[in-house]
């Protein structure tokens, strides 16, 4: 005959015996749970390869300043950008499949658990329509992952800015290093890896390069806001879900006497024992995690630099030779 426990660790401290009917409730708590953190981890994933992507194009621009003499060796160095950009970037174009693929996957199993449709395909196809800069990147990762590397060309401009707009005034200037990668529109266009519907939109635009920051920046764009509606949909059961574990956690601590350390749930049949993490504690950090990377919906309108800023109370304010920005 089974019996089912609240316990404090795995049966090492005080238990609380539990019907059948009990255990399986919190169990289907945790089991909700589950999903939704993975789909979670998923997109860390994700935006963590997209923020290695970012970092390493201002690392570039970095290198190719401070390296003053660098004539004699361009084209290793641009060699060496070139591919290190393509690793990033295909770092980001698999984890965008693996995060869709594995969200829609998990929210068919979590339906079914929970006895209600949770269907994201609807925001997928949303973007896919109403965003070009999703469409190009999601033909791209086709074309990557099945064609050929996907960056196209590299180039790295430097331009002298003025505090008055006017280089010729001897006005405080400042030097603006800027790194382009760029997806080759000839290369785009005749790949067979990609629909022929979107390689004549992109053919129709007219031009030789796609800007690739703005295109990989619109495209995680669109991933974040789809990942918005994520977390919209499944709030609901996720609320419930914690609140039985936290009941169970209740239950425990009043037989205790004082807050348990962690909680598990447990079954044992003989010899066999069957144990469950339901630690509130531990399982409710999903809902600061949920908090993460809202920023990513916002790309496009950020402008992220290691410019020199005035700032109150901080040198410098104004300088003879460099322009300090207000």
């Amino acid at each position: 005959m089974a019996e089912f426990l609240l316990a404090e660790g795995f049966l090492g401290g005080k238990t609380v015996e539990i019907d059948e009917d009990r255990f399986n409730e919190i169990l289907y708590a945790k089991n909700v749970i589950k999903p939704i953190w993975e789909v979670e981890d998923t997109f860390a994933l994700l935006a963590n390869a997209f923020i290695e992507f970012e970092e390493y194009l201002i690392s570039v621009g970095i290198r190719y300043f401070y390296q003053r003499d660098m004539q004699r060796d361009a084209d290793h160095f641009f060699d060496d950008v070139r591919q290190n950009l393509n690793l990033k970037l295909i770092s980001v174009l698999t984890a965008s499949r693996m995060y869709e693929e594995q969200l829609h996957r998990r929210m068919s199993s979590l339906s079914k658990l929970v006895g209600e449709e949770i269907d994201l395909r609807s925001s997928f196809r949303a973007v896919f329509d109403g965003s070009l800069e999703y469409r190009v990147m999601y033909a791209l990762r086709n074309h990557a992952l099945h064609n050929q590397l996907p960056l196209g060309a590299i180039s790295i401009g430097d331009y002298k800015l003025s505090s008055t707009g006017n280089l010729r005034d001897d006005a405080p200037t400042r030097l603006r290093i800027t790194v382009d990668p760029k997806i080759s529109v000839e290369d785009f266009c005749n790949s067979d890896k990609i629909n022929a519907r979107i390689r004549d939109e992109v053919n129709a635009l007219g031009f030789r390069h796609l800007d690739l920051k703005f295109f990989a920046r619109g495209f995680l764009m669109c991933l974040a806001r789809c990942h918005q509606d994520f977390r919209e949909a499944t709030e609901s059961v996720l609320e419930d879900a914690l609140d039985e574990l936290h009941s169970a956690d209740h239950h425990l601590q009043i037989t205790k006497g004082e807050l348990p350390k962690y909680t598990t749930l447990i079954c044992r049949k003989g010899e066999q024992v069957e144990g469950h993490d339901i630690d509130y504690s531990k399982n409710s950090r999903i809902v600061e995690i949920r908090k993460y990377w809202s920023g990513l919906r916002w790309i496009q309108r950020g402008y992220i630099s290691s410019e020199v800023k005035a700032s109150k109370n901080t040198y410098p304010r104004a300088h003879e030779e460099i322009w300090i920005a207000d």
